[in-house]
């Protein structure tokens, strides 16, 4: 068994055969600004924002998530009809006659009680100046996982977070995409709530089509 943990995105793209690509036509319309914050919402963003500012460097992983990370991702609210996020829920699958498995940090998927089709991912919240491991391998062999459990041809999505840097991540088929990150502790802390917006927008066209299919 091989978990997420030991995965290396080079392992991940000569495994799986995934080529990345620069300029992805999914990766740009999810990272164009669609919807606004309300004025109280603009207000509860700053005020997180201000507070990664100020502990940013002093944070664990643990503290990361707990005083921002979390916080930001209930002002966003990913709850709909039979879909709902999860934290720290295990996914698995074999491949090749081996086990291939590892404990997701967030995950939004259908399911009331447990996660069942898997669709945007939050893995590796790692603190500002860990260079430890490789966050991109780790959040991609899960995204894989569930690109292959899905079986439904659906793009997955996902993001890897150091500090204050959001990585955004989607992976269509044998082809992925990654932005270069955005800053949580200034302005570009809206550019990260709208791509999360727009995750909840994809996630309802989604779960809409699966229904009425």
């Amino acid at each position: 068994m091989k978990s997420f943990s030991k995965w290396t995105i080079e392992e991940v793209e000569e495994t799986f055969h995934l080529v990345l690509q620069k300029h992805h036509e999914r990766l740009i319309t999810w990272m164009t600004p669609q919807i606004s914050p309300s004025e109280t919402e603009e207000q509860q963003l700053t005020q997180l924002s201000e507070k990664l500012l100020d502990h940013v460097w002093d944070w664990n992983e643990e503290e990361l998530k707990v005083y921002f990370i979390i916080p930001l991702l209930n002002l966003v609210n990913f709850e709909q009809e039979n879909v709902q996020p999860f934290l720290s829920r295990e996914l698995s699958m074999t491949y090749q006659d081996e086990k291939i498995s590892g404990v997701v940090d967030f995950l939004v998927a259908k399911g009331k009680r447990s996660p069942k089709q898997p669709f945007f991912f939050i893995n590796e919240y790692k603190k500002e100046h860990d260079s430890s491991d490789d966050p991109l391998g780790q959040l991609m062999i899960a995204m894989v996982t569930a690109f292959k459990l899905n079986n439904d041809g659906h793009p997955v999505y996902g993001a890897y977070i150091m500090g204050r840097y959001w990585h955004f991540v989607v992976l269509d088929e044998n082809s992925y995409a990654v932005h270069t990150g955005l800053n949580a502790t200034n302005e570009e802390r809206k550019t990260i709530w709208n791509v999360l917006k727009n995750t909840t927008q994809i996630i309802k066209e989604w779960n809409t089509e699966s229904i009425s299919s």
